[in-house]
């Protein structure tokens, strides 16, 4: 990967380089776990400059480069559902550190919430999280995820239906 970024002109490897940690965020929020994240975004990063050449605004490159993440983040949601039962029998529960009530509530909620959106389709949850949890418009989330802007609301709508009804979310729609 890092050979792939040094053979690039320099505009190009620097804006990979600026937009990493954002794109790296995007990546953790999508699928919930760090080193899957790492793994989506070094193969979104090889798959963008293997396509750079049809990149024909350099204005759109952030919005070309999270489409990219996210199409990445959805196909590895879709494996990894095939193999959920056989790493619940294998995993080991991670151990909590003690914190003080407030921040446990949190962390005990964002953990649901982690739970519940593995539950839903890969389209759905990846809405959700660009909504709500990465604060994208539906303008944005429909341009990243490559939908129609209708069809984006139809799988955000499903999806906090799904997680309404799972007790992770409020009646405001976003997480409580």
């Amino acid at each position: 990967m890092l050979k792939m970024l040094a053979t690039l002109a320099p505009p190009v490897e620097a804006l990979l380089g600026a937009h990493r940690a954002q794109l790296e965020s995007l990546a953790r929020r999508l699928v919930w776990d760090e080193e899957d994240a790492r793994d989506v975004l070094q193969a979104a990063f090889a798959d963008a400059i293997a396509r750079w050449h049809t990149l024909r605004d350099p204005g759109a490159a952030l919005g070309f480069l999270r489409r990219i993440v996210v199409h990445r983040a959805m196909s590895h949601l879709r494996r990894r559902r095939l193999w959920t039962g056989l790493a619940d029998l294998l995993r080991v529960p991670p151990e909590l550190p003690r914190l003080p009530d407030e921040a446990f509530g949190q962390r005990e909620h964002l953990e649901q919430l982690g739970a519940a959106l593995t539950g839903l389709s890969a389209r759905q949850a990846t809405a959700f999280t660009l909504r709500y949890l990465e604060g994208l418009s539906l303008d944005e989330l429909a341009e990243a995820m490559d939908l129609e802007r209708g069809t984006a609301r139809v799988h955000l709508q499903r999806a906090v239906k799904a997680l309404r009804e799972r007790g992770v979310l409020g009646d405001d729609g976003g997480a409580t």
